[in-house]
């Protein structure tokens, strides 16, 4: 049987790592798939996924405080859910509680990261085997030895995960361009648009917000470069998401944060009105790394309706409710 293990963020990870090289030597016949371990470099990321899904009788979800509203979670636990019952796609909380899921992912009977929670989890999985399930003596047996090794691992990603989860000063950064107008004519114009982002992500979606513009009304408030390149990427190794509006073909340091965020591997969305604005390599991120959203002008008309759409899908884009 195939179980599906989906993950998002280092401590998420790491159990997830540990599951797939565990349980298979508590119950032979089961077989993990990992995307980082078992999509080969290279191959189209969605197709390949899309397709493991539609195999996978069983799905484990490992979930930390940071990652249980983000949207790939949430997209792999809708598709295994249109594959089979609730009952075969499990939570398995590493720094939360039951009391803390909410949205889809509370329709599901959770589990929690030690030894009496995972063994129950061990015989559901083993429940669905049919024929080729282990005895109960068999199971308990297997379980016993190799518990310390799965212990000792999820002991170790539990920390990171409590550590990571106050890591962050802001939730979002809000990356426009800035410096690439050449009037301030041009420059105001843009940001008062642009302002509407802000406004709705910091005052009606209660996030707090990083955009460097915030406080540089004209051009000639900026900082000197140096300063301003510092303070903004500083910034974005504080903030737990990437947000970038692009509206236009524009050289922009904007792009070269948006690149900073994907080295840091920050959920990344990307408000453009043409994909093909972005350059080639940007364009064809989000079929290699799943943490990555393209937004084009079909799924936004102007800066008064993306910041509406900010408010009214900000548990689905941002994780955040208010």
């Amino acid at each position: 049987m195939k179980v599906f293990v989906s993950w998002s963020g280092e401590a998420s990870h790491e159990v997830a790592k540990a599951m797939k090289d565990w349980l298979p030597n508590v119950i032979q016949a089961v077989d993990v798939f990992l995307s980082s371990d078992d999509i080969a470099k290279g191959s189209h990321w969605f197709h390949e996924l899309s397709s493991v899904l539609d195999e996978c009788e069983f799905g484990i979800l490992c979930l930390t405080r940071d990652n249980c509203s983000a949207p790939w979670i949430l997209y792999e636990a809708g598709a295994l859910g249109k594959r089979f019952e609730e009952a075969r796609i499990v939570p398995l909380l590493i720094d939360l509680k039951v009391t803390d899921l909410s949205g889809p992912l509370a329709q599901f009977n959770a589990t929690l990261l030690d030894r009496e929670e995972i063994e129950k989890l061990v015989t559901v999985i083993n429940d669905q085997l049919g024929a080729a399930q282990l005895t109960e003596k068999q199971l308990q047996h297997a379980f016993a030895l190799h518990w310390p090794d799965l212990e000792t691992a999820v002991k170790q990603a539990a920390k990171k995960a409590s550590a990571g989860s106050d890591q962050f000063l802001y939730d979002v950064f809000l990356s426009t361009p800035m410096a690439a107008f050449s009037t301030d004519k041009a420059y105001q114009s843009s940001r008062a648009q642009f302002k509407k982002i802000f406004d709705a992500l910091k005052q009606n979606c209660g996030l707090s917000v990083y955009w460097a513009a915030e406080k540089i009304e004209s051009i000639s408030d900026f900082d000197t470069l140096d300063v301003s390149v510092l303070d903004d990427l500083k910034a974005l190794q504080l903030s737990r998401q990437f947000v970038l509006v692009y509206p236009e073909k524009l050289v922009t340091s904007a792009l070269f944060e948006a690149g900073f965020a994907l080295a840091l591997n920050r959920f990344s969305h990307y408000f453009v009105r043409d994909r093909d604005h972005l350059p080639f390599l940007m364009r064809e991120i989000p079929g290699s790394n799943p943490h990555v959203r393209i937004h084009t002008h079909q799924d936004w008309k102007d800066y008064d309706d993306l910041a509406e759409k900010m408010v009214r899908y900000k548990l689905k884009w941002f994780g955040k409710q208010t």
